[in-house]
């Protein structure tokens, strides 16, 4: 503190500095009378009230002065102030869920310094607890004054926790001895210690951090959906859900994960890794046509035959076979250990269940077709019928006339006319835009049947034309020629 007295002055001023603080506290005091001079060997610890004031005013105690909570926590929907900003940063760790102070025994971390300090005391020996216990034949120690107080009753005899039951006069020293006591006695059988006070609710857990758990779930207004088709109109109350398990359902039934793309017509599926899953095919998908796009563009210019598209596509096939000259690739490494389960291991495991069969197969779908086909429950004539076709079937398998002269070939080929996109090979009556630069001219008198060659595509008729009957035509008038005749028959038709 320091002191200092204005003689100019017509009045003195004792000004009382405190130490750490800014704001500094002035009293006021009399003129002092002609004979009284300021001392240097005084200190303000030594002037008596009496002569500073005849009437000192009394200031506000302690209790009766409110501090100002000007510290306002900003985090949405806490109302929270405080006094000291020390205390409004301890308060926002609890939202930023940050804890800096960690213990260097176990690694346990804590919002407060205070709570890491009272936690630091579980490693320290009995011997550092500073209140023990002065019964005779007693060695505990207690880190708490409270704690000394709570034991020593038990030396006296004090039972201060009595049983709520109106017939039963049994007491108990702790708390959690009443609570064992209420279970056992007065309670259904298997009832745990603390028990739900919810009117209609019957249930009990063995610590009070379940039970603080489940009474949340009797908050009726503890969630709400938060989709755009469940949001309420103005003016009305949202749909609230008593448990999160609820919320998930009503989610997974009235707004299941549906796929983006038009093409799948609102595919839904039951859970987000499913979906995820689709939407990754649907991403390899478009890849893939842009490949594809680009190398046909690049096969039509170079006149060559355009690739066939593998099934799967050629896409996310990452998982690739390591034994010598296999190669495969596949898209999922269970893909991958099924193919070198049966393929180079010769694992079958699905086998026909039919006692006089016992086949083998090493994929199901081949055991379920081969099911069909052979056991699959039918009639009496259908037996009969079956037997006559897999007779003549075993007759013909040496040799079949219709492969062989083409007239199998022939009738699917007619069969297949029927379709929009079909057409047939004009050789040897070409029309006039693919003779215009060849030469018709018979080399024998011989007639020229009729070619059977059925196409859909310009690009198989030019190659058709080229290998099986030596006529070269450019690829615009093939072009021109096939889309008029499609166009000419899907209008007939």
């Amino acid at each position: 503190m320091t002191t200092s007295l204005d003689s100019s002055s017509s009045s003195a001023t004792v000004i009382l500095g405190k130490r750490k603080r800014r704001d500094s506290l002035v009293i006021h005091l009399p003129s002092p009378a002609p004979s009284c001079e300021y001392d240097p060997a005084y200190t303000e610890f030594e002037y008596e009230p009496s002569q500073a004031s005849d009437h000192p005013t009394k200031g506000p105690s302690r209790g009766e002065v409110k501090a100002k909570r000007d510290y306002v926590c900003t985090f949405e929907g806490c109302t929270k102030a405080y006094t000291k900003p020390s205390r409004l940063a301890e308060h926002e760790r609890s939202h930023t869920g940050n804890r800096p102070f960690v213990c260097r025994v176990c690694n346990k971390s804590y919002l407060r310094e205070t709570h890491l300090q009272a936690h630091a005391r579980i490693h320290l020996p009995s011997s550092a607890k500073p209140f023990a216990c002065e019964e005779k034949d007693c060695s505990k120690r207690f880190w708490t004054s409270q704690h000394l107080r709570a034991h020593i009753e038990l030396h006296r005899g004090e039972k201060p926790f009595k049983c709520t039951d109106e017939h039963c006069d049994a007491a108990f020293s702790k708390h959690h001895q009443l609570r064992e006591h209420i279970c056992t006695k007065h309670s259904p059988p298997g009832t745990k210690p603390y028990r739900c006070e919810r009117p209609g609710c019957t249930k009990s857990f063995a610590t009070n951090q379940k039970l603080t758990t489940h009474m949340r779930t009797h908050d009726d207004k503890r969630y709400t959906c938060s989709h755009v088709a469940c949001l309420p109109a103005e003016g009305t109350d949202p749909t609230y859900y008593p448990t999160w398990s609820t919320l998930q359902h009503h989610t997974r039934t009235v707004h299941p994960p549906t796929c983006p793309y038009p093409s799948c017509n609102g595919k839904t599926f039951s859970q987000q890794k499913g979906l995820r899953a689709h939407l990754k095919i649907h991403a390899q998908r478009d890849q893939e046509d842009n490949l594809g796009n680009a190398a046909g563009s690049e096969d039509e210019d170079e006149g060559e035959r355009p690739r066939k598209r593998r099934r799967g596509g050629d896409v996310g096939r990452d998982w690739v076979c390591d034994v010598d000259d296999c190669g495969k690739d596949f898209k999922s490494k269970k893909a991958l250990t099924t193919h070198h389960n049966i393929a180079h291991l010769g694992r079958r495991d699905f086998i026909c269940p039919h006692e006089h069969c016992k086949r083998a197969f090493g994929y199901k779908h081949l055991l379920q077709r081969h099911l069909a086909k052979l056991h699959a429950p039918q009639s009496s004539s259908d037996a009969d019928a079956t037997h006559e076709d897999e007779t003549e079937h075993e007759t013909d398998a040496g040799i079949n006339i219709d492969f062989l002269t083409g007239k199998a070939y022939a009738s699917l080929a007619q069969e297949s006319l029927k379709q929009a996109n079909k057409l047939q090979c004009p050789f040897p009556h070409l029309p006039r835009l693919l003779s215009e630069s060849i030469d018709q001219t018979p080399s024998s008198s011989k007639p020229v049947p009729a070619c059977q060659y059925v196409f859909s595509r310009a690009y198989d008729l030019r190659r058709h034309l080229q290998a099986e009957h030596d006529v070269d035509v450019e690829r615009e008038k093939v072009d021109q020629w096939v889309k008029s005749e499609k166009a000419a028959k899907a209008a007939t038709q």
